[in-house]
């Protein structure tokens, strides 16, 4: 059975957790704050307060909000006290599975379901953090991305035996507070967000290894070119903008072999934006806003390092 989620207990509130809690509290729930000692304690509200008067400098909230949501955060040295009318735990702990796998354990003595338990794992899969729970099935990862309380991914990853009304409760709670939510279809390490960015490290590490360029040169492709774009566009929606026909064309040329599901769109002459669909559909409304959008954000961002001497 599921109940309405209201308490949240954060354990481990460090870089990670003092932002997830803070999130939660700034949405109206009552939070409680696990630190392991007074002093990482009053680092997290310390935080939390430093994070919230950011939002209201910078216009997201009102300072009344701000006030409110300090006043849902509670901290504590005592996790039995942290956890004692929790609806939800969020495990932000060492990124260690034996040392997770022993929290969770811990966690299952002390919450019973339908006491929702999450980790916040970048690396481990859940179905392996919860091998020792006795209900992994209300056990789930929520992965977010750091800063948590700015950045709006949040993967929502089910176990091998996560109910899947949790993995529905849980993101409808994320969207509900403006997280940008994706589920994978599988429990798998690092999820999608983290592989992604792991193949641009080792690409850099590289890059640099071979002195193609200092940090700061890689480092400048990345934020006025690759990554610049790719805020808007991503990777499929890009080659539907260039074309699937031409990306096929030039693998062709470079002797690189053609994925099958590229060579299956353009076999199918479904070459992108040009011809209305490819990895997405493009009807001429939809592909309009795109351009016009598209090319006003490039623009304001341009203008933007103008203004500050950047370019």
């Amino acid at each position: 059975m599921q109940r309405k989620v209201q308490n949240v207990a954060i354990i481990g509130a460090g870089l990670m957790g003092f932002g997830i809690g803070t999130e939660y509290a700034r949405f109206g729930y009552n939070v409680s704050f696990y630190n392991t000692n007074a002093k990482s304690s009053r680092q997290a509200m310390e935080r939390a307060k430093g994070a919230l008067d950011m939002m209201v400098k910078n216009r997201l909230i009102k300072r009344v909000e701000a006030d409110a949501a300090m006043k849902r955060i509670r901290p504590t040295t005592d996790m039995v006290d942290a956890v004692k009318d929790a609806d939800m735990a969020v495990e932000s702990a060492l990124e260690d599975l034996a040392f997770k796998q022993a929290l969770f354990v811990k966690l299952n003595s002390l919450l019973p379901p339908p006491v929702i338990l999450a980790t916040n794992t970048s690396s481990l899969r859940v179905t392996d953090i919860a091998a020792g729970v006795k209900h992994p099935e209300r056990t789930l990862t929520t992965h977010y991305i750091q800063p948590p309380h700015f950045t709006p991914l949040v993967e929502v990853v089910a176990g091998e035996k996560t109910d899947p009304a949790v993995v529905g409760q849980v993101a409808g709670m994320l969207r509900q507070m403006h997280k940008m939510v994706v589920i994978p279809h599988k429990d798998s390490p690092q999820c999608i967000h983290n592989r992604i960015q792991n193949a641009v490290m080792r690409e850099c590490i590289k890059l640099l290894d071979e002195g193609l360029g200092t940090p700061e040169e890689i480092d400048k492709a990345i934020m006025y070119g690759l990554g610049r774009r790719m805020r808007f566009t991503a990777f499929f929606k890009r080659l539907d903008l260039v074309g699937l026909d031409h990306t096929a064309f030039n693998n062709k040329a470079r002797n690189i072999p053609l994925w099958k599901a590229l060579a299956e769109h353009v076999d199918k002459g479904e070459y992108g934006m040009k011809s209305g669909k490819g990895f997405y559909d493009w009807p001429p409304e939809k592909l309009k806003a795109f351009e016009e959008w598209y090319s006003a954000e490039l623009i304001r961002f341009a203008k933007q390092d103008i203004e500050k001497g950047e370019i």
